[in-house]
């Protein structure tokens, strides 16, 4: 068995523009202005010209996305007008979950008034797994089991064809099992381009 997902970075954020304002300080994820950093004027034009110029979105169905402000900003502005069900997992989640104040989320009830189109598959209004001490923060095992669980939820499902929206590090961790880390001169994944991943049962 296997399933076509599209693995969609979100378009520019806040947290992105700071992070060069600040000579690529890391600790520009950590300031309380970017906490669920939105997206910006360019994150949003970036999103909707993907929404409005990709030629296989009708071909989805369905769109999986982060409960992060940045990405479900995304994933309505490429699949808002469309009647594709659009899906919120915790498990989709930015790397790492804690410390940096761009991943903590919002709570739930906020983002459904936000965002009604969007189904929050979620229990926890509040964000219970960001923690502030660094002690806490999540580790590459604790992603890799998201991932896990992530997998074993898609196998459930009865589509084929599925987007999911989401962060640079989470899905460079299922895409090429990497973390690219700009500032270790690595290559990010681009901002709202659909890349193409075979997600096969083992």
């Amino acid at each position: 068995m296997s399933k076509l997902l599209y693995l969609i970075r979100h378009g520019k954020a806040l947290h992105n523009d700071k992070f060069i304002e600040m000579n690529m300080d890391v600790n520009a994820f950590r300031i309380p202005e970017v906490i669920d950093s939105p997206l910006t004027e360019e994150g949003h034009y970036q999103s909707i010209n993907l929404g409005n110029n990709w030629e296989n979105k009708y071909d989805i169905e369905l769109v999986l996305v982060s409960p992060l402000t940045r990405t479900l900003e995304t994933a309505m502005n490429i699949f808002g007008e469309t009647n594709i069900p659009i899906i919120s997992k915790e498990f989709l989640r930015e790397y790492p979950i804690g410390r940096d104040t761009c991943n903590k989320r919002s709570d739930i009830s906020i983002l459904k008034n936000k965002f009604p189109k969007i189904n929050f598959d979620i229990d926890q209004n509040k964000d219970i797994y960001w923690k502030e001490n660094e002690e806490f923060m999540e580790n590459i095992n604790d992603l890799n089991l998201r991932i896990n669980l992530m997998k074993k939820y898609i196998f459930n499902l009865k589509e084929k064809n599925i987007a999911i929206v989401g962060h640079s590090s989470h899905l460079g961790q299922i895409k090429d099992n990497f973390i690219p880390f700009i500032e270790n001169g690595d290559t990010e994944l681009k901002h709202c381009y659909p890349y193409e991943y075979i997600l096969k049962s083992e």
